[in-house]
């Protein structure tokens, strides 16, 4: 199975969720129309207008599938909410626990899950959770390293 059947994206190229005043739709947009698969960054605070916003905006500038970040440290429920009820294509969450209910939710809206981890036992978890691929996380993740 290729990179398409897997997530829908051209080229296995991904570009993070970056910070969210980096991640934006324009820079999202473009990896997405360039084969990729781009991602943008949920605020670190509840914020489900913006999170629209920043869904739709990217909408108007690409056709092709994309996804979202989002720290499950920070307060997320109502964003992910909105992420889910817009449709997204991927979802990828970090720092805080990828719960089965999380994932049954996220299929239920039609978006892939992906987790990312950073210790075999979080990687294990996240199978047994049922997400659709995960991101192993090493050392060079620019600080925030949660395992070794």
């Amino acid at each position: 199975m290729g990179w398409r059947g897997i997530l829908g994206f051209e080229y296995g190229v991904v570009q993070a969720p970056l910070g969210p005043d980096i991640s934006g739709p324009e820079l999202v947009a473009a990896v997405a129309n360039s084969g990729g698969l781009g991602f943008l960054r949920s605020p670190d605070w509840e914020d489900p207008d913006r999170v629209r916003w920043l869904i739709r905006k990217t909408r108007a500038l690409t056709d092709k599938p994309f996804g979202i970040g989002v720290v499950l440290a920070f307060p997320h429920e109502e964003n992910v909410k909105a992420i889910l009820e817009e449709k997204i294509a991927v979802l990828q969450v970090y720092w805080g626990e990828c719960s089965k209910d999380l994932v049954f939710q996220a299929h239920q809206a039609g978006t892939k899950i992906i987790p990312q981890v950073g210790s075999l036992e979080d990687a294990e978890k996240a199978v047994a959770a049922g997400v659709d691929a995960i991101i192993v996380q090493g050392f060079e993740a620019g600080g925030h390293v949660i395992g070794q």
